[in-house]
């Protein structure tokens, strides 16, 4: 199996190669904004030079991990966030369709509105609050018009990064909270997170085949940043006290509270995610191993 993998030299990205090739799978990763070694440089915005990248590569799998994810910058930069996150998607697919290429797309929670007391659902109709979550639905329907596709949403992405990547909630927050600084973190928003190493490797699983429409995969433990912060702060015996909450402004409208459920998972045999004290030991283990 020969697998591309775009975006991969982000947060995810770079992940996903890790996992694929610790199961022997021959990938290929591509960039656009961020080179790295070993990586192919590819915009998705160019239908020309995605239909040759996968001609040439011969690929029987693509995991779709690039995207514009900053929900306030896709505010500001609608239609730079549409050709990336929609055209470029749409090239993908396309390619994809020509080439009979096996889709693995990664969507996200903002494809729904958080509206109260309730959960999602694979089969929920999405509501999309901010211009982000438009364009991944938008993405996803491009996804599914491939008989084999899968979506697979997730909601918040956590775990440590190196110091050639761009820094992530966790690794920023322990990195001040080390100097003794405050942190200020929104304590109203409610999140579900999920490790990213755990997605990576479901990705890598899923790209063998026999699992297609949408598949949510995410944290079942609610938290906000600020309680997310604090625990962070205990487990690496940092400062708690160093933590502060305060409202986040947002440009983007955000969802109060967006939890995702699979009704598939189980089905499919496959491992529900880790809680977060789980996910906190894993942290710990990366960071005494120097991961």
């Amino acid at each position: 199996m020969k697998v591309i993998v775009t975006g991969a030299s982000g947060f995810l990205g770079r992940r996903v190669m890790r996992a694929l090739l610790m199961e022997g799978v021959q990938a290929q990763g591509t960039w656009s904004t961020t080179p790295r070694q070993g990586l192919m440089r590819l915009d998705i915005t160019d239908a020309r030079a995605v239909d040759a990248a996968f001609v040439e590569g011969g690929f029987d799998v693509c995991i779709h991990a690039a995207a514009r994810c900053n929900l306030d910058d896709c505010e500001r930069h609608r239609s730079a966030a549409t050709s990336i996150n929609v055209g470029g998607t749409g090239h993908v697919v396309e390619a994809c369709r020509r080439t009979r290429t096996r889709l693995l797309y990664v969507s996200t929670d903002h494809v729904f509105d958080g509206a109260p007391a309730r959960t999602y659902v694979e089969t929920d109709a999405p509501r999309p609050l901010q211009h982000y979550g438009v364009t991944k639905r938008e993405g996803e329907l491009l996804a599914l018009t491939l008989e084999d596709a899968l979506v697979l949403r997730v909601p918040l992405l956590y775990g440590l990064t190196g110091p050639d990547e761009k820094s992530t909630f966790v690794t920023s927050t322990l990195e001040q909270l080390s100097t003794g600084l405050p942190v200020y973190v929104d304590g109203e928003q409610v999140r579900y997170p999920v490790l990213v190493d755990e997605v990576a490797g479901l990705l890598a699983r899923l790209a063998g085949g026999g699992v297609r429409g949408v598949l949510h995969f995410s944290g079942a433990e609610a938290t906000t940043k600020y309680a997310w912060a604090r625990r962070l702060a205990h487990a690496f015996n940092l400062d708690v006290s160093l933590v502060r909450a305060r409202k986040e402004s947002s440009l983007a409208v955000r969802p109060r509270d967006n939890r995702l459920v699979s009704t598939r998972l189980t089905a499919l045999g496959l491992k529900t995610p880790f809680s977060l004290s789980e996910g906190l030991d894993v942290l710990r283990h990366q960071r005494e191993a120097g991961l």
